[in-house]
């Protein structure tokens, strides 16, 4: 599942030029409405034996990867605004992560006029 954070125009242009890609080439049809629609066509890039649906995967797949955290000690050379800053996110981000997971799985995200709507 994409974060709500990775999803962009970008992705949804890597995701729609791959999957047209795998739909000529492996007669794979995926639809972007399932739920593992972006983990599908990674493990379907992957696999293929064709160099353009293999970059497109790779890329794909770098997008919504999650982001690496910056280092704490990158953090103390900045201000007390910044530093509180960081905290706090870095808070949320421990609350987010000790949450249950959900056992089904959430809505599908859809765009109307570019923008998510749940």
């Amino acid at each position: 599942m994409i974060a709500e954070a990775q999803f962009n125009r970008a992705t949804l242009d890597c995701m729609t030029t791959l999957r047209r890609h795998i739909k000529r080439s492996l007669g794979v049809t995926i639809r972007l409405s399932e739920p593992d629609a972006v983990e599908n066509m990674i493990g379907l890039s992957r696999d293929c034996h064709f160099a353009d649906i293999r970059e497109l995967g790779m890329r794909l797949a770098e997008m919504v990867s999650p982001p690496t955290p910056e280092p704490e000690e990158r953090m103390v050379a900045q201000g007390a605004v910044a530093a509180r800053q960081y905290q706090a996110s870095a808070q949320r981000r421990a609350a987010i992560q000790d949450e249950p997971a959900p056992a089904t799985p959430s809505a599908s995200i859809r765009i109307y006029r570019g923008q998510v709507v749940r």
